[in-house]
């Protein structure tokens, strides 16, 4: 029997597509920290379902013309039949259709001119079959067996973004040697000549399709695959002898149009999102970026291993927050900071085997934590999932010393902590959602956390501000009333910074025990019955190294408690309550370094008279003696537009010692 030519494929469908379907409307938007990540994490997997000691992704860029890309004329003929169809069904074509068709129709007219560049993705994983390729075309399927990564695939349209064509073709070789190969292109639907129902807006790169227990498509074998794949396959052979490839012609850069190096892209998404695997050798990325195309010069291969490791993260070590929405790298965490922190500690931490009721987990633990706060990471198979883990955030250790814990989960374990984890992940692989999980399922993983969380509560020991209490920080606890008469504890740790009120133009106030440091406080008053009100508010200094401790916890969309404890005595001090410029616990969100209006304050301890400055944007606190302790509770109207851009915003006490306002001559009347 002849086998006929591979050619794009597009079956009929009951449900008509646009060009901005809902099956790929939510990967349309993916950005390329998301699309690079998905594409490592698949090669990861298979290298790990192949018992591949390191996986090897392989990124190539190289030009191609018209004549490279299979089957390309009967996709031009589709494509020209839908935009047609979807305008005369719909009318006009919706201004993100419109884009579509757009961002298509430049890049056909680029292959009929010169060339486009094509991105080649290769590995050493487990390879394709027939039965993988099925799940892989399908809409979410996946055959990812226990050990991979991951639980939800997305299958082939998370690379749908890359290709300004939205074509992708796949290949593989499986240990046998065997090869199969095929692709996809996600257009829009179109009728059908003399028929009654429409073309589908998906179309396969196959011999044919067929029925049976063996799979819908007849994929395409070795003795017809397109060279633009047999090339990538041949690599994979005569390199590893197994082995997949994803091939995207009309290569965006992910929307850079090249702007950026290939390497500066890849680079930074792996080191950010597989620094363990790759730290500890399971995972070695290369990037080669070839000249085909004119005013590009060549780069040549550039490897991401153990080595170079510390150079990418520690030139991303000052970045403290994720980037900006918006930006090139949006949704890239985490921050390079942390990344960084990670990896030092998984260099440098302690090592251990910690037992759970679910099996053990290897935890890396150092301390002092690098970044001054506690943080706990956890990684399975070498990749980044969350640092947002049940019963292991800062606010679950109390009074303790920071602390920067790694959490490693891997397959090679083979047990219920790893299986619970990689099955509560979602499609992107960077969260934890107990809803996913069977409520005996749930049980089990929340009781592995709260055994890892003790664990480390041991090594961690609780210490009070006594007994912890070096010069560069402030530790400070307090409580707040919970329904049902329970106290919650809360505590907080940070390094003293000094800091200036802006536009003041006053030096700040030195450290207590410094060789210029002014004058001591005078004694404290005793407070008349009735103060007078305060006048208006004079020039002022801000420092978080005066002689206090201080912090401030929520207790309402609108009201935050304060415990404020006086080291000395003051005979008078401005409160003020600012948004921190890291505007949530996570740094992904800044702010203006600004005070918040307060609207009405209650304290606890009437041996201090408490008076609302005029401007409404500090407490003036008179007559506070050494060791005493003050309890207040704020009403405040949060900045316009807070609560929008951050969820649960931070805020931190800010103190101010006021400064005389400039002498009169009396003389003058």
């Amino acid at each position: 029997m002849t086998r006929r030519k591979p050619s794009l494929q597009f079956g009929p469908t009951t449900t008509p597509q646009g060009f901005t379907s809902h099956s790929t409307s939510s990967f349309n938007d993916l950005r390329p920290a998301r699309i690079v990540r998905e594409l490592i994490q698949n090669s990861l997997d298979a290298a790990v379902e192949a018992r591949e000691p390191t996986a090897i992704v392989r990124f190539r860029v190289t030009a191609v013309r018209r004549h490279h890309v299979p089957d390309i004329d009967r996709y031009e003929t589709a494509f020209r039949a839908a935009v047609r169809d979807q305008k005369r069904l719909n009318g006009d074509l919706s201004d993100a259709a419109q884009q579509v068709v757009d961002t298509i129709d430049h890049a056909l007219q680029d292959l009929s001119e010169s060339a486009c560049w094509c991105l080649s993705v290769l590995d050493n994983g487990i390879g394709l079959d027939a039965k993988r390729m099925n799940a892989l075309l399908g809409d979410g399927a996946s055959l990812k067996p226990a050990e991979a990564a991951g639980s939800y695939g997305v299958g082939h349209f998370a690379s749908i973004p890359a290709s300004d064509l939205r074509y992708i073709l796949y290949g593989g070789v499986v240990t046998s040697g065997r090869r199969v190969a095929s692709g996809c292109a996600v257009l829009a639907s179109r009728i059908r000549p003399r028929h009654s129902y429409p073309y589908a807006a998906q179309g396969y790169l196959v011999d044919g399709f067929k029925g049976g227990e063996d799979g819908t498509y007849d994929f395409i074998d070795e003795s017809s695959i397109p060279g633009l794949v047999a090339a990538s396959l041949e690599e994979i052979t005569t390199q590893w002898g197994h082995g997949s490839a994803v091939v995207i012609p009309a290569f965006n850069y992910f929307g850079d149009e090249g702007e950026r190096l290939l390497w500066d892209i890849v680079s930074k998404v792996a080191a950010y999102n597989f620094g363990a695997a790759i730290h500890h050798g399971r995972l070695v990325v290369e990037v080669d970026e070839d000249d085909g195309l004119p005013d590009r010069d060549r780069v040549g291969v550039q490897r991401l291993d153990s080595e170079a490791l510390s150079a990418v993260l520690e030139s991303e070590s000052e970045r403290d927050r994720s980037f900006r929405k918006g930006s090139f790298f949006e949704g890239l965490r985490p921050s390079g900071q942390h990344a960084h922190a990670a990896y030092r500690t998984l260099e440098t931490g302690d090592r251990h085997r910690v037992p759970t009721c679910a099996g053990a987990v290897d935890v890396r633990l150092l301390q002092p934590a690098p970044t001054g706060n506690t943080r706990v990471d956890l990684y399975r198979n070498g990749m980044w999932i969350t640092d947002d883990v049940f019963r292991l955030k800062r606010a679950d250790f109390p009074n303790r010393p920071p602390f920067h814990a790694v959490l490693l989960l891997d397959a090679s374990a083979n047990n219920e902590f790893h299986r619970l984890v990689r099955k509560a992940e979602g499609p992107m692989h960077d969260e934890l959602a107990f809803k996913r999980l069977a409520r005996r399922e749930k049980e089990t993983l929340k009781n592995a956390l709260r055994d890892t969380a003790d664990w480390i509560k041991t090594e961690v020991p609780e210490v009070s501000t006594e007994d912890y209490s070096p010069d560069d920080f402030l530790a400070v606890e307090t409580g707040g009333h919970q329904p049902g008469g329970r106290t919650k504890r809360f505590a907080m740790w940070g390094a003293p910074v000094v800091v200036q009120r802006p536009g003041s133009g006053r030096t700040p106030i030195d450290l207590p025990g410094s060789p210029d440091a002014p004058e001591p406080l005078p004694p404290p008053r005793p407070p008349s019955p009735r103060p007078p009100r305060p006048g208006p508010l004079p020039s002022r200094t801000a420092t978080r190294s005066l002689p206090f401790r201080s912090t401030v916890v929520p207790d309402g969309d609108s009201r935050h408690l304060i415990a404020l404890e006086c080291t000395e005595a003051a005979a008078e001090v401005l409160l003020s309550l600012r948004v921190d410029e890291n505007a949530d616990a996570t740094c992904d969100r800044i702010w203006p370094d600004e005070d918040v209006p307060l609207k009405s304050f209650r304290i606890d301890n009437g041996a201090a008279v408490a008076r609302l400055t005029d401007d409404g944007k500090s407490i003036r606190l008179s007559g506070l003696s050494a060791g005493s302790v003050h309890q207040l509770a704020i009403e405040h109207t949060p900045p316009e537009g807070l609560a929008r851009a951050v969820r649960v915003p931070v805020f931190r006490v800010v103190l101010h010692r006021p400064l005389p306002p400039e002498t009169t001559n009396v003389d003058e009347g």
